[in-house]
């Protein structure tokens, strides 16, 4: 009697590999912890131990400094946003020492160049080939790696690529202008100490909506998009090695 062929075993899913998309919140994990909680410590414990507001800024200030020169020196270049915060960082200290140690100075440097970046998204909507949310997420997305990058750029072929880009674009535009605004007008009417338990609040606040929105945003244009494929193509992926 023969034996029985074994059955066929099922196809197994294989991963598509690296997928272009929206940065993870691993992504901005190191720069949460330097960038806000580590500075808020440091602030109310060097405060106790300087004689002004503008002082403690100063020493607080330093430690999302140190961790952007960190990573220069392991990566050998700087993200956008490390740009900004160094830069914001070196001219609100600076201006700061020229009025006298002015802390509200030192309290309003982020928002200045948060509302820059977000007159830059806006400008460039009309100016630029690619809108600026397309750049920035192509650096946190795909990094310096060239295949990633390739496959980011083709994001913006989809057949909903180019629309999605520039309403994210305009949303983040929009949404970086009120949260400067509300930055600033807080950092002149509440004591120092106060704007800086409460700074980290707005900012997460502000940029959680406009992450939450650009995930939800995202992942429906994407899926809009994959409706609209011609035969033969399919989403952009990096095989992994």
């Amino acid at each position: 009697m023969p034996t029985p062929e074994p059955a066929a075993e099922p196809p197994t899913a294989t991963s598509p590999g690296w997928e272009p998309g929206v940065p993870t919140l691993r992504n901005f994990g190191p720069s949460l912890i330097f960038g806000g909680a580590i500075p808020l410590a440091a602030y109310y414990v060097a405060r106790h131990y300087v004689h002004t507001d503008a002082e403690a800024l100063i020493i607080a200030g330093a430690f999302p400094v140190a961790w952007i020169l960190v990573q220069f020196a392991r990566t050998r270049r700087v993200d956008p946003i490390g740009a900004i915060v160094l830069f914001g960082f070196v001219i609100g200290v600076g201006t700061s020492t020229l009025l006298g140690g002015n802390a509200y100075v030192l309290k309003a440097r982020d928002s200045v160049f948060t509302a820059i970046f977000g007159l830059v998204c806006l400008v460039s909507l009309i100016s630029a080939k690619r809108p600026a949310i397309f750049y920035i997420g192509r650096v946190l997305s795909a990094g310096d790696d060239p295949e990633k990058m390739a496959a980011y750029d083709q994001l913006h072929e989809m057949p909903t690529g180019q629309k999605t880009f520039r309403i994210l674009t305009a949303v983040w535009g929009v949404g970086l202008l009120l949260e400067a605004a509300t930055r600033l007008m807080l950092a002149a009417v509440v004591s120092t100490g106060v704007f800086v338990a409460i700074n980290p609040v707005v900012q997460a606040v502000f940029l959680g909506s406009l992450f939450f929105f650009t995930v939800r945003y995202s992942n429906r244009a994407r899926a809009r998009g994959e409706a609209l494929m011609a035969d033969g193509q399919s989403y952009p992926s990096v095989p992994l090695a």
